[in-house]
This record gives C-alpha cells, sequence and structure tokens, in this order.
C-alpha cells in the first residue's frame, strides 16, 4: 500500500484531503507544520509528500529545500499545495502542484499519477 504524508495547517482541509486519499485507498499520516513533516520523513519516509506551502513556523518551501538537502531523501516526491503562490516561483524539482481551492479527483489523479494506484 503506498503512503501519503499530509501536511497542511488547515485542519478541515487536512481532514478531507485524509479522508479522500484513504476512501481511494492510500495510507496516510498527517502532519500540521514543515519541522513535524521534516522528523516523520526522516524517521519514516512515505511515498510521497503532499504538503502546503504557506505555514507557521517551517513552511513547505523550507520543508522542501531540507529535504532535498538530505543525502538519503532526495527521490522522495513531493506535491506543494497553495492558494497564493504561483507554481512558477517554486523550484522546478518538485513533483507537481495544486492549485487551492482543488477538485478532489484532480488530487487523486495527480497522486496516481506520481506513486501509482493505490
Amino acid at each position: 500500500m503506498k503512503t501519503v504524508l499530509v501536511v497542511d495547517d488547515e485542519p478541515i482541509l487536512r481532514d478531507l484531503i485524509v479522508e479522500t486519499l484513504r476512501d481511494a485507498g492510500y495510507a496516510v499520516d498527517v502532519a500540521h507544520d514543515g519541522a513535524t513533516a521534516l522528523k516523520k520523513v526522516e524517521s519514516d519516509p512515505p511515498d510521497l509528500v503532499l504538503m502546503d506551502v504557506m505555514m507557521p513556523g517551517m513552511d513547505g518551501r523550507a520543508a522542501y529545500k531540507a529535504m532535498r538537502s538530505r543525502g538519503d531523501l532526495p527521490q522522495l516526491p513531493v506535491v506543494l499545495m497553495s492558494a497564493a503562490v504561483q507554481p512558477t516561483t517554486l523550484d522546478g524539482t518538485i513533483a507537481g502542484f495544486l492549485r487551492k481551492p482543488f477538485d478532489f479527483d484532480a488530487l487523486l489523479a495527480l497522486v496516481a499519477s506520481v506513486v501509482g494506484p493505490h
């Protein structure tokens, strides 16, 4: 079973994403900020990180850079999400981008295209 780490500081949206992914057959873990996500990725790397850009503390950009600086994590796919940030201002090595608000069918299609079906 493929595992997705969902990183978002908005509990309602995070819960909706988690429910959608679980209903589609993915295993899901959660984090509320970039620092927590980094710790989870270091201890038990998922197949995909789905991460908000704008979060308090360590935001998605900083967490992504920290993940890429680690020699053992450079191939971990990361999809970033944002309502405010334009994808053209993000690192070109991200696996994908979702503009909030997004359609949950589009979310599932993107996840499947990155890590394969559940």
